[in-house]
């Protein structure tokens, strides 16, 4: 008689791989804790350490999907890309509600290669996909992959741009809730005399509007056209060699002559970014602020603004 035996299933043999060639990618400055129970979507913990060699908190959640060959189709530029395995919309809801960056990893075992997403800024981009479907998929993009050479460096990037996130939907909140304010203060504070030091009410609403712009650029990829807050007091030193004024009316005249081409830019950005690109999003969020953002009113009396600055 032929004894019969348990089968090692095709699925335990993908994971199996897919958690070597982790293994074998992970940088030498990650900590990779996996996690037993798996049965909410997430399959690691991952920490970042610092170039000092410092465990300083900086956690993600990760889930590992493991498949024979990813197929590559050309896109836009030339770009490679494909779509992950099918995630359940429960999964991404509550990967939505975690505390922390969340990255699905996707390994090819053909390729043996690990591609990542950073998938909360796709829930948020397709938002009404959780309430209306059962399953969506990730777009993967052939340049984020853990071989390749700028791999490590994006996936910290992706990363601290979410991690930043509560602060960035602040400052967009922000700055298109202070338009008007932002705006009038940009009109109203160039051309003065240049040698008078610039008075606390006056200074502390610049760097309201310098932080918020600074953030909301980041946040939308708008290129930041000035030096850091610390480089401008020091600039403003050098010029006027006075150690008891923090700021004076020229070097203010100076950041606003360049936050004045890129105010309205940013603004249609963020505009753009709660009324169409995450709308479903905002909607479910905050809907009275998605409302008086797509109603149009604050795109014309941005248009007034432009007009105004010959822009």
């Amino acid at each position: 008689m032929k004894l019969k035996f348990p089968k090692r299933s095709k699925t335990h043999v993908t994971e199996t791989e897919s958690w070597r060639i982790l293994d074998s990618l992970a940088p030498k400055d990650w900590i990779v804790r996996e996690v037993t129970e798996r049965d909410y979507g997430i399959d690691a913990y991952i920490e970042l350490v610092d170039k000092n060699d410092e465990v300083t908190g900086q956690l993600m959640s990760a889930q590992l999907k493991g498949v024979d060959s990813i197929t590559w189709k050309k896109g836009n530029g030339g770009k490679k890309l494909a779509a992950s395995p099918q995630i359940k919309t429960s999964t991404a809801a509550y990967w939505h509600g975690l505390p922390v960056p969340v990255f699905l990893l996707v390994a090819d075992l053909a390729a043996k290669d690990i591609y990542f997403v950073p998938v909360k800024e796709v829930i948020r981009g397709n938002f009404e996909k959780i309430e209306k479907q059962g399953s969506m998929t990730f777009p993967l993009s052939h340049s984020l992959s853990l071989k390749s050479s700028d791999g490590p460096r994006l996936f910290r990037w992706f990363y601290a741009r979410e991690r930043l996130q509560p602060e960035f939907a602040f400052h967009i909140t922000n700055l298109i809730s202070q338009m008007d304010t932002f705006a009038d203060f940009i009109r109203m504070n160039q051309n003065r005399d240049s040698f008078m030091e610039v008075e606390v009410e006056r200074h502390l609403q610049f760097r309201a509007l310098y932080e918020s712009c600074r953030m909301a650029s980041l946040y939308l990829e708008s290129e930041w056209p000035l030096e850091e807050l610390i480089e401008l007091y020091r600039m403003d030193r050098h010029d006027w060699k006075d150690d008891w004024a923090l700021l004076h009316e020229k070097t203010l005249d100076y950041a606003l002559q360049k936050l004045e081409v890129l105010f309205p830019a940013l603004v249609r950005k963020a505009l753009t970014l709660v009324s169409e690109t995450q709308a479903g999003y905002w909607q479910a969020t905050d809907r009275v602020f998605f409302s008086l953002c797509s109603n149009g009113e604050l795109n014309m009396r941005l248009k007034q603004f432009e007009d105004e600055i010959g822009r």
